[in-house]
């Protein structure tokens, strides 16, 4: 995912050339998106983890009119590993995350808004092995009594809501930069642990709260 966030910045990036035109053509004011427009854009997070920019959703917007914005979140991962030749752990996890935005200040280039928006999520986890024992809910294979209950590495459903600002920058009709944060509330259950089909574990429900930054930094077009 953050090879692939990369590249999208270089993709646009590699528009500078339209978007300069444009700017010089409209100017710093009649930039902001009218009506019937399609935004899309890409969120991450600056400053954490491994990378410059830890990639967060790729969303999709659309402009009822001046005020009211519906969007759709989507972030997807895939860790799926060959631990020895006959043994292979499965970790794949998905996030929808529908919205709306109301927009408060439209200043020419300049936005700002608050948004609304749902979590529906879900992360399945499984061990295969051609020689040992299976797991299904869990990558790790269970010892004894003495199995953790390990959720870095545990399958769930989870769904949660999250209330966020933000405001954003738009260079010319179709580029634009921002930021936004928000807060949210998380409820994930999850799934019981089964070795060789038996239930071994049974699965626990844990809901959070936290401050939301995954969209700390977006970069987007106009796609429509």
């Amino acid at each position: 995912m953050k090879k692939l966030f990369l590249f999208s910045i270089v993709l646009l990036l590699s528009l500078s050339p339209l978007i300069g035109q444009e700017v010089g053509e409209e100017g710093s004011t009649g930039n902001s998106p009218e009506s019937g427009d399609v935004l899309i854009e890409i969120t991450g997070t600056p400053f954490t983890g491994g990378s410059l920019l830890n990639f967060g959703s790729f969303r999709g917007r659309y402009f009822i009119n001046d005020k009211i914005v519906p969007r759709l979140g989507f972030t997807m991962n895939i860790d799926n590993r060959q631990v020895t030749p006959d043994v292979v752990t499965n970790l794949s996890q998905y996030a929808v995350m529908p919205g709306v935005e109301y927009h408060l200040t439209n200043e020419g280039s300049f936005r700002s808004y608050v948004a609304l928006d749902l979590t529906i999520g879900q992360r399945f986890a499984s061990r295969e092995s051609l020689s040992g024992s299976s797991v299904d809910g869990s990558t790790d294979i269970p010892n004894g009594n003495n199995f953790a209950f390990n959720t870095t590495r545990r399958g769930f459903f989870q769904f949660g809501v999250g209330v966020s600002v933000g405001a954003e920058y738009h260079f010319g009709s179709r580029f634009y930069v921002g930021t936004e944060i928000g807060l949210g509330i998380l409820s994930t259950k999850f799934k019981d642990v089964r070795v060789d089909g038996e239930l071994y574990q049974v699965g626990t429900v844990a809901t959070t709260g936290s401050l939301n930054t995954i969209n700390t930094f977006k970069i987007g077009f106009k796609l429509l």
